[in-house]
């Protein structure tokens, strides 16, 4: 009568281990993860890699734009990003070559 009782107890308690261990807050993929919230400006930008561009996105951010996006360089001198303004609506903006900030047309 004993060995069916001790049976019992042993798989009892080996299914509770087993639930702990799914539950483990070290563990990795079965941790509860956030939603992946998409960026509506797109992807983020490449590290800057030249002085010209991290100037280009300075002077958009001294404007008063932030998350400065995609700083491309244009064929006349010029840089285009995309931004959010201060009601942070997505913004095109374009650095002439005088550092002149405006929004693209």
């Amino acid at each position: 009568m004993k060995s069916p009782l001790v049976a019992f107890a042993l798989v009892v308690l080996a299914g509770t281990a087993a639930q702990a261990q799914a539950r483990s807050p070290f563990g990795g993929a079965t941790m509860p993860r956030e939603p992946v919230q998409s960026d509506t400006l797109g992807p983020r930008s490449n590290p800057t890699t030249t002085v010209a561009a991290a100037v280009a996105r300075t002077q958009i951010e001294k404007v008063g734009y932030t998350q400065v996006r995609g700083v491309q360089p244009a064929g006349d001198g010029s840089f285009r990003a995309v931004a959010r303004d201060k009601s942070n609506a997505p913004v095109a903006v374009v650095v002439d070559s005088q550092g002149r900030v405006s929004t693209a047309r």
